[in-house]
């Protein structure tokens, strides 16, 4: 039977409350419902209040594309990354203020980026007369694609007036995208000098941008910063790297995964992992559901399998357990999720 390849880094919970939070705002400002964004995810907008919470890719993918369909051609991209300020990037907007230059700024910025729990990744390279920051989201949706590179750039302008001053401008920006029917909100934001239909994502700055001296620059509360964000990079390494191998060792066998199996497979006793998983804040009933979930949602949408086959294939005792669980994953039952399309998950 063929399944649907679920990539297991799109489960892992590390999307900042921030980013969404910040979105939810921006649609009950436009009139629009922003509780109704969350539901069915397993989260409430009170709950992204908690600068401790990270919120899984396709979660975040979820409440992205339905506030898209809520407030379509809003430039929502836009309107949030205008509103961030770096006090949201948490602990590294803390050390990138504190850097002596605007290089300093973006070359840990960069180097840390994984920390700040953002839906895209960075690069920035220089030329001989031209500075490249190219943005790039890798989740496997145009709109959502979009979405983050407006919300990255529109970003990067609030920090860097924030860093250097209110003349900071870039001296382009390009975009993948075709110009959407709001373009007219771009020059507004980044200056005369937009282009859409480009090969990358891509602001472009003058060189003497990046050896401005940054005001609020300390050297040793910058080390001191600096070494508490090596921290809790490696700390994330890790809870990734562990998140990842207990979820393929879950993966390969649903119907017979508890956690002294898993254990095994880890080479590690089930005392150790349950441990080690603590220790990141995770338990293994719920990467076990959370497997079981995306497993769930693959299976779904092929109409030739039954519920019931569907809960054995996941690792579910009996149907009345998986429709259960289903309905806390997403508010509706099974059969009603199939009938409508998934729009309610």
């Amino acid at each position: 039977m063929q399944r649907k390849a679920v990539d297991p880094h799109f489960e892992l919970a590390l999307v900042s409350p921030f980013l969404l939070q910040t979105l939810g705002q921006v649609v009950a400002q436009k009139g629009a419902n922003a509780e109704a964004l969350c539901r069915g995810l397993g989260f409430t907008l009170a709950d992204l209040d908690d600068p401790a919470q990270r919120i899984s890719y396709r979660q975040a993918v979820a409440m992205i594309q339905r506030a898209l369909r809520v407030l379509p051609d809003q430039g929502l991209g836009l309107w949030v990354g205008h509103q961030n300020v770096l006090g949201t990037l948490g602990l590294l907007g803390h050390v990138i203020s504190l850097c002596k230059t605007l290089r300093d700024a973006f070359a840990i910025g960069e180097r840390h980026q994984h920390t700040s729990g953002g839906i895209a990744t960075t690069r920035t390279h220089e030329g001989p007369h031209e500075v490249f920051i190219d943005v790039e989201c890798l989740l496997p949706y145009a709109e959502v694609q979009v979405f983050a590179a407006e919300e990255f750039f529109a970003s990067l302008m609030v920090y860097g007036r924030a860093l250097v001053g209110a003349e900071f401008m870039p001296l382009r920006v390009e975009f993948v995208h075709a110009a959407p029917p709001y373009a007219a909100q771009y020059p507004q934001l980044f200056g005369a000098d937009v282009r859409f239909g480009c090969l990358h994502n891509r602001m472009v700055l003058a060189p003497h941008w990046l050896d401005v001296r940054l005001p609020n620059h300390h050297a040793l509360a910058l080390r001191q910063a600096l070494e508490l964000l090596e921290l809790e990079s490696a700390q994330l390494h890790q809870k990734m790297d562990l998140i990842q191998a207990v979820e393929r060792a879950i993966s390969r066998d649903l119907q017979g995964s508890h956690l002294e199996k898993v254990a095994s497979d880890l080479n590690m006793s089930g005392r150790t992992l349950r441990r080690r998983l603590t220790e990141h804040g995770l338990t293994f009933e719920a990467l076990l559901e959370q497997v079981r979930r995306a497993r769930t949602m693959g299976l779904l949408g092929n109409p030739g399998l039954s519920i019931e086959r569907i809960t054995e294939e996941v690792g579910y005792s009996d149907v009345r357990s998986f429709r259960r669980a289903f309905k806390r994953w997403t508010g509706v039952s099974p059969s009603a999720f199939r009938g409508d399309g998934g729009g309610a998950a």
